[in-house]
């Protein structure tokens, strides 16, 4: 019983996730785990298997949803490890008390999750589980303060809390503390949500689908070109471009630079063009004024194992100003899927970054939903312009303006007004996860080293 009750928790997270991406279901999925850890503490049997059940409920249906790509075989096997020795641990802070076990319980999850991010870094925090919620900036604004750390320990508490209130027979005390709890996200949801934005930039994001046509691959610069004079006639002072949209060899760089800037220089427009670079082989965004310079070149610095095999470049961040002063930057696809690129930027209070990015079909809405929280947890707005994935506009709130996936190789452009981030650093830019990894911390030493209390009837 205690085994169908752990798959059962892991086919909910996993209906949370895509396909499906129920993502209320993150709210509840833990419960069941919790309980079945309780019951089977209580019998004597061992409490490992349960992670592993649980993980391979979860984990198993993505892997066939994603495909079987080595960097996320490797993550599946890492999460496996990780919800086994998990289970082991959290099934022996049960007995501790309903409250203290439930704070033990949400502080060894946080820190397992944070050094798996770090130690496994196959796709960084889009590894995460909690990461469905970007689908509610509005609940999750509180990431501003504590990044996805806080999140996974608000979630993974909360359900533990609920597990002990259950099984009883003292309820008062944890569902006491869930409603603290849940007052104290609001409050912290409340003061970020509630705060103005900096002003409008009309941007455009250019994008397609798996391939461009054969005849806008002959001609990438004439492609280019209309896809600047489409941006200019809706007031665009940004252009976007996918990843690698655009090859240049050595002979061509000159070139390239001069067909590109005389785009930008005529309408006076910005752009981040995505480009490979034969001559270093290596992945880069060309930043360009509205008076056509190159101001500046980004190169990619978060390579995907086993997939990328190029120069990856040294995490060095690139800023430009966009025509009335507001301050743009750039990743590149994997870059903002961890979080040192993406907090250098809003330590730099920068307003608006420009995300290239080339996906393949199965990953494409896993990547975006992790993309939403690098604009709520460091407070730029996002501009990501995609080939085979999702191009979209992203508030520093985490609102999606406008959104596009192109399901044949025909190119399109977003344009819309996108509210920019107001310049200020977020707790979570100039901290990081260092105030979660020391709570977790403290919480997690002191749930271990209190005296057990007496074992709970169970229902």
């Amino acid at each position: 019983m205690p085994l169908l009750t752990a798959a059962i928790a892991g086919l909910l997270l996993f209906a949370s996730d895509h396909p499906l991406h129920w993502w209320p279901l993150q709210l509840v999925a833990f419960v069941p785990l919790w309980l079945a850890l309780a019951r089977s503490c209580v019998a004597g049997r061992r409490l490992w298997p349960l992670g592993f059940v649980f993980a391979f409920a979860y984990t198993g249906p993505l892997l066939l949803v994603t495909g079987f790509a080595v960097p996320i075989v490797v993550a599946v096997l890492a999460s496996l490890l990780q919800w086994s020795l998990l289970a082991a641990i959290c099934g022996r802070l049960l007995d501790k008390g309903p409250v203290v076990s439930a704070l033990g319980i949400g502080a060894a999850v946080t820190l397992f999750e944070l050094a798996v991010w770090t130690l496994v870094p196959m796709f960084g925090t889009a590894q995460c589980f909690a990461r469905p919620l970007s689908s509610a900036p509005d609940l999750v604004a509180f990431v501003a303060f504590t990044g996805m750390g806080g999140l996974v320990f608000v979630l993974t508490t909360l359900s533990a809390l609920v597990a002990n209130a259950l099984r009883g027979p003292s309820r008062k005390a944890p569902l006491a503390v869930a409603a603290a709890l849940v007052a104290l996200v609001a409050v912290a949801d409340y003061v970020r949500w509630t705060r103005p934005l900096g002003p409008e930039q009309q941007v455009a994001a250019f994008g397609w689908g798996e391939r461009l046509p054969e005849e806008s691959r002959r001609s990438i610069l004439k492609t280019y070109e209309r896809a600047f004079e489409d941006a200019g006639r809706q007031g665009a002072v940004l252009l976007v471009t996918p990843e690698c949209g655009a090859s240049v060899g050595p002979d061509r760089r000159e070139i390239a630079i001069e067909s590109l800037g005389s785009f930008a220089k005529s309408l006076k427009m910005n752009a981040a063009i995505g480009v490979w670079h034969d001559a270093t082989n290596d992945n880069r965004i060309w930043f360009f004024g509205s008076d056509g310079a190159l101001q500046g070149e980004y190169r990619k610095t978060h390579l995907i194992p086993w997939l990328e095999d190029y120069v990856g470049g040294d995490g060095t961040v690139v800023t430009t100003q966009l025509r009335g002063g507001t301050s743009l930057g750039g990743m590149i696809c994997q870059d903002d899927n961890f979080v040192d690129l993406a907090r250098a930027h809003g330590q730099l209070g920068i307003r608006l970054v420009a995300v290239p990015t080339n996906d393949w079909a199965a990953i494409r809405g896993f990547h975006f939903d992790n993309s939403i929280f690098r604009a709520i947890e460091n407070g730029y707005a996002i501009v990501r312009a995609a080939s085979c994935g999702i191009s979209a506009l992203i508030t520093p709130r985490g609102e999606i303006t406008a959104f596009d996936h192109v399901e044949n190789d025909a190119a399109a452009l977003l344009c819309r007004p996108l509210a920019t981030g107001d310049g200020a650093v977020t707790v979570y830019a100039r901290l990081g996860d260092w105030p979660m990894l020391l709570l977790a911390g403290i919480l997690g030493i002191f749930a271990w080293t209190r005296r057990t209390q007496p074992e709970r009837s169970l229902p």
